[in-house]
């Protein structure tokens, strides 16, 4: 099944600020309802617009929630890339900027669990978000490969293999952030990041 198509951005300020206060009404009404049971009128209700608005800006509820997962893709792709640190060193021969990139992930991943949570249950069973889950899943593993690639090029990552590896490390981080926000483990923030980090770094970095 093909991926949805995003509605595009309205030109005029005013239409694009209805736009984003649709899908603000969409997120608290699919993270109170879930997916399954929320509609276009209690979304168009909570918004505070008329239902026919909803329709003028998505097709459907549906298209609504992918285009709230496209930005939550966005966001927590920019949020794992920390400012002030030298891109080719960036996870690299040095556990500070490890631990910067895995709490940055950690911290956006908090922020849009309530989405997270909603498209990593209908990946089980719905090809279009399962996409949307692995598009988002995949943009952690290219980082962590790109950053795995610079050190074997540097000379200060371990000889392992780049692919296997990023996938393996990915899979633990994504696991903590389920077992962390989905499942509420009262965990404290500086553990987990230190914890996380130092395996990732032993994992990868040359001792």
């Amino acid at each position: 099944m093909q991926e949805t198509n995003l509605p595009p951005l309205p030109k005029s300020a005013k239409a694009q600020r209805t736009r984003q206060k649709i899908l603000e009404a969409a997120r608290a009404i699919f993270a109170e309802r879930g997916f399954a049971k929320a509609t276009a009128e209690e979304i168009s209700t909570k918004a505070g617009v008329g239902y026919g608005t909803f329709y003028l800006y998505f097709a459907d509820k549906r298209q609504a929630l992918h285009t709230i997962l496209a930005d939550v893709d966005d966001q927590l792709y920019q949020l794992g890339q920390p400012e002030g640190i030298e891109k080719p060193r960036l996870g690299l021969g040095a556990l500070a900027p490890i631990k910067i990139t895995i709490g940055g992930f950690f911290d956006s991943f908090k922020a849009y669990a309530d989405v997270l949570k909603i498209c990593h249950e209908l990946s089980a069973t719905d090809p279009d978000f399962k996409n949307q889950h692995d598009k988002v899943r995949a943009r952690l593993v290219d980082r962590i490969k790109e950053h795995i690639i610079k050190g074997l090029e540097l000379g200060n990552t371990r000889n392992v293999d780049p692919e296997i590896t990023s996938v393996a490390i990915a899979g633990m981080i994504e696991t903590i952030a389920n077992e962390w926000f989905f499942n509420q483990k009262s965990w404290d923030r500086e553990k987990v990041i230190n914890t996380v980090a130092k395996l990732y770094y032993g994992a990868v970095v040359k001792g």
